[in-house]
């Protein structure tokens, strides 16, 4: 689209940076060089007379003039030229050409109009660059808004998935509880009736001798209830301190308690999820961590949930190979164990499963990665279980050969978690 003047006419130069206009410093320039030209040929027309003439005073006289007006001739053009590169400038910059520049040279009007032109073609870039930046920001913060929302839905999601999982979870737990407490109730059961039967036997027994017999094993019916039935409330207990109103709340812990309630629960789960599936358990605890110098104080339904999850894994694992093994002989084994050092404590996991590939060991602690069936995990919970030790200021690292079996080991970090929890946030 062409620039149209005050009277309606095309305005070319603002157009093209070497087009001349009516009042154009190049157009003034030409003009002088011009006049300039023909006093020269009048010089020379002079001299060349005096030499035909003869007459030494006017040839010396005007080859001086020559020479003089020659120089002076020579510093008008390269003043000329560089106002002409002034202009052109002047026009680009108009134009927004800020890249084209003019080095000045010397301290005369056109370098510094050169400087004053740099100084205004520098304020220029940054004016832009500034303008760039606000537009740039504008952007940003747009993509900004998006992202907020992005991830406000997928926080969304991910608070609805794991609320699936909890309840996942607590289905897993509940099936666990009942066939940790079926047992026990059944033993209570049985020596309830024989303790019926052997009370009816004493109420109509004479012989002393008999009668103390039938006494002492009523008494040892009713100790087996009571050990039955102390089993049971150590059950509903556990799960009372999961659910607890208090859950979130940094309490002095043992862990070897929490390791055998929890890590027992979660096989039971397993258990009762997998028909015929049995695995030889392992114990080996550290005896220290059952004293008070052995306690942490730490979150018990977060490490519990922490214990839950790899030991869920680690069966998980044992009957999927189970079921590879085609009538081949193999024993499950899951071993259990705690010790207590220096500065940590230590909780192992390992197990003699199907183990992982390198490939699968880089991605365990990835969000919604499993290797579950769709319907078996939502990929959660190592992740949770990973932020978990870490939030209490400890490590959990997994060493695992395929077919071989998986490690994992759990450090948590000696003392009040609390102090530390905080230092690392």
């Amino acid at each position: 689209m062409e620039a149209i003047g005050p009277q309606g006419q095309p305005q070319a130069d603002q157009k093209e940076p070497n087009t001349i206009s009516k009042f154009s410093l190049r157009r003034y320039s030409i003009q002088h060089f011009l006049l300039m030209f023909l006093v020269l040929i009048l010089l020379v027309t002079i001299n060349a007379y005096a030499a035909f003439t003869g007459s030494g005073t006017l040839i010396a006289l005007a080859g001086l003039t020559l020479t003089l007006y020659l120089i002076k001739t020579c510093i008008v053009l390269y003043a000329s030229f560089r106002t002409i590169g002034v202009e052109i400038w002047i026009r680009r910059m108009g134009m927004g050409d800020l890249e084209y520049r003019i080095e000045p040279r010397g301290r005369d009007e056109i370098s510094l109009a050169c400087e004053a032109l740099e100084t205004l073609r520098q304020s220029s870039i940054r004016a832009m660059e500034l303008d760039l930046v606000k537009e740039l920001s504008g952007q940003l913060q747009e993509r900004n808004e998006e992202l907020e929302q992005a991830l406000a839905d997928l926080q969304t999601a991910q608070d609805r998935i794991i609320s699936q999982k909890k309840l996942a979870e607590l289905g897993e737990l509940t099936a666990g509880v009942a066939h940790e407490i079926l047992n026990p109730l059944q033993f209570i059961e049985n020596f309830a009736r024989v303790a019926i039967t052997v009370y009816e036997d004493l109420s109509q027994e004479h012989d002393p001798k008999e009668a103390s017999d039938l006494a002492q094993e009523l008494k040892d019916n009713l100790q087996r209830i009571v050990s039955n039935a102390e089993r049971v409330n150590r059950v509903v207990q556990d799960m009372t301190a999961t659910a607890r109103s208090g859950a979130g709340e940094f309490r002095p812990m043992k862990v070897n308690t929490l390791l055998q309630s929890h890590a027992n629960l979660a096989y039971q789960s397993a258990c009762a999820r997998e028909p015929g599936f049995s695995a030889d358990l392992q114990w080996s605890l550290d005896p220290g961590l059952d004293t008070d110098q052995g306690q942490i104080t730490a979150v018990p339904e977060d490490i519990a949930r922490v214990v839950s999850s790899v030991v869920s894994n680690a069966c998980h694992a044992l009957i999927d190979r189970q079921q590879q093994q085609d009538g081949d002989p193999y024993y499950p084994w899951l071993r259990l164990s705690t010790s207590l050092q220096e500065t940590n404590v230590r909780i192992t996991v390992a197990d003699n499963g199907v183990g992982m590939t390198p490939e699968v060991l880089e991605k365990i602690f990835n969000p919604f990665f499993t290797t579950w069936q769709a319907n078996q995990g939502t990929g959660l919970g190592l992740s949770v279980s990973h932020d978990m030790v870490r939030e209490h200021g400890g490590t959990i690292e997994v060493e695992s050969r395929p077919g071989e079996g998986t490690e994992v080991t759990i450090t948590l970090p000696k003392g009040d978690l609390r102090s530390q929890d905080s230092e690392v946030n």
